[in-house]
């Protein structure tokens, strides 16, 4: 494959294809003026030379004349000397060169006249030859030289300013391409500004690379916390499947296997919560697309049923205060995972007492009587549960705080984990 060229490799031959171009161009330009001026002047002085042949041969036999000082005339073809050769297409009271193959000097200019002379039509002939203009136009032509000399010189220069500002317009790119090149699929920290005239479209293109950086860094992080999340949050429920499936075989009671059915069951539909949220977690939604709905006491009462196996000690009560009305666009499993994992970790702080799913205007609160926050849970799913929750909320654009209570008369405080949905969520 061609190895492509470099801005620099490229900004050089562009600049000399265009320099070459533009002196061929200026010297066809002048020599077709310099050609065109002579013409120009050989026909204007033969017309002159006519008249005065004319006057010369007039009454007379004369078939040869010179009119002073450069032109010669001839009376018919016949009196042309024999080294003439006119142009094959020449025509009446028009300037020719004579033809190649004469052998007189072809710098000649020849012109015919159909005259009445003596009565007579006939055929004019002269030909012209100004050797003083011919020696003009040989320094005209050495000018011309001294000036493209100094015309090179000119492009010289200006080529190696132009280089000058393509290395300077290009130094950053490059170094921007290096910085790149050292980057590997590990590293994902921000590319910083490259040195040099940094100029706007570098700006805007390093500004999108971190762009991308940010959305690559952030699928990377989506990615690992899906596995995490899925790895550690599965497990309950999977334990529970199992658990169930081994009771299946010790008993014939129908209540019994009924009760291990709806645990299976529960536990399955709580795996597809889990896997249809963090699945969600993980790629782009168009939030505008989701509907709005409100979160009705039925399903937080089943939330509460799902989890209340979570209870630690005997004498936990979990109750539901409807004090407002909550309007979400999150997916009914996104919803019953983030409610689910704070109760969960409430539940699992509390060996004693109360916790309460409180619902007011545009927030759910879930508040314990357990350890608070300095002190030790009693289940495993304080950390990733709520790490889920917070990414939940991060997604959905609503805010998450955990925060203790003030001590009661019991030396327990507990805390309060909030949720407050967004202001446009709510029905006008």
């Amino acid at each position: 494959m061609k190895q492509p060229k470099t801005a620099k490799q490229l900004t050089f031959t562009y600049f000399s294809i265009v320099a070459f171009a533009i002196i061929v161009f200026h010297f066809s330009m002048f020599e077709s003026l310099v050609e065109d001026i002579e013409l120009i002047y050989a026909k204007n002085r033969m017309f002159k030379d006519k008249d005065v042949a004319m006057t010369l041969l007039e009454g007379t036999d004369l078939k040869h004349v010179v009119v002073p000082p450069f032109t010669n005339v001839y009376v018919g073809i016949g009196s042309v000397p024999e080294g003439v050769v006119f142009a094959s297409n020449i025509a009446a009271d028009r300037p020719y060169e004579l033809d190649k193959r004469s052998t007189m000097d072809l710098e000649t200019f020849s012109m015919r006249f159909d005259v009445v002379l003596n009565g007579q039509k006939k055929d004019l002939y002269l030909l012209h030859y100004d050797d003083v203009y011919e020696l003009s136009e040989e320094q005209i032509f050495q000018t011309q030289t001294t000036q493209l000399a100094l015309s090179l010189l000119l492009l010289v220069i200006s080529l190696w300013v132009v280089m000058r500002i393509s290395n300077r317009l290009t130094k950053p790119l490059s170094q921007l391409s290096q910085r790149l090149h050292a980057h590997n699929s590990d590293t994902l920290s921000a590319i910083s500004l490259p040195e040099g005239s940094v100029t706007r479209e570098i700006l805007h293109l390093v500004d999108r690379l971190n762009h991308y950086q940010d959305q690559i860094r952030e699928l990377v992080k989506r990615e690992r916390a899906f596995n995490r999340y899925a790895s550690h949050e599965l497990r309950t429920p999977l334990m529970v499947i199992k658990g169930a499936a081994t009771l299946l075989a010790k008993s014939d009671s129908k209540v019994f296997l009924e009760r291990q059915r709806v645990r299976i069951a529960q536990a399955c539909q709580e795996m597809e919560d889990y896997i249809s949220t963090l699945l969600s977690l993980t790629r782009e939604e168009d939030l505008g697309a989701l509907t709005y709905r409100a979160v009705g006491q039925e399903e937080l009462g089943a939330i509460r049923q799902a989890h209340l196996g979570y209870v630690i000690g005997p004498e936990v009560q979990v109750d539901i205060v409807h004090e407002g009305v909550v309007m979400t666009r999150l997916p009914v499993a996104a919803l019953h995972i983030l409610v689910g994992n704070v109760l969960k970790n409430a539940l699992a702080c509390t060996d004693q007492g109360k916790v309460t799913i409180k619902l007011s205007n545009n927030t759910l609160s879930v508040i314990d009587t357990g350890c608070g926050l300095k002190g030790k849970p009693g289940g495993d799913s304080y950390g990733l549960g709520l790490m889920i929750v917070r990414d939940l909320c991060s997604k959905y654009h609503c805010s998450f705080t955990l925060t203790d209570n003030l001590m009661s008369k019991e030396g327990r405080h507990g805390c309060t984990a909030k949720v407050v949905f967004p202001v446009s969520d709510t029905p006008n």
